[in-house]
């Protein structure tokens, strides 16, 4: 398979996570989305865009991450290949969460530290 297919997969995976996620498939919301939830380099809307249109795939810490917000597994969005385990489905609630505990990761450390003051306050009572 060329290095062009693979693209152009890739993005049918990506497009098929983000609708059955119930995302909409737009490179701004999706650049902003994963950008709130990484605490690494932002990505930009071009970079999303290029996901989308199949003209570009993310390394794998980005790819890690997309398929943890999507709820898929890594080999399966990278490769379309169907892990011999699937992936656990999470639920509602813990999707939730994990939602939170991506935003957390991509606070500064300054802020990190206020969220964790506030616990701490709530886990007294």
């Amino acid at each position: 398979m060329s290095n062009q297919q693979e693209k152009k997969l890739f993005a049918e995976r990506l497009t098929q996570a983000l609708l059955e996620a119930k995302h909409p498939i737009s490179p701004t919301y999706l650049s902003r989305e994963f950008n709130c939830r990484y605490d690494g380099q932002p990505i930009s809307v071009q970079s999303a865009n290029n996901w989308l249109l199949g003209k570009a795939i993310p390394g794998q810490d980005k790819l890690s991450l997309l398929a943890l917000w999507l709820n898929v597994s890594n080999q399966w969005l990278r490769f379309g290949d169907q892990d011999i385990s699937p992936i656990p489905q999470v639920s509602e609630h813990d999707l939730g969460d994990l939602d939170y505990y991506l935003k957390f990761r991509a606070l500064k450390n300054h802020q990190k530290d206020i969220i964790k003051k506030l616990i701490d306050e709530f886990n007294q009572f």
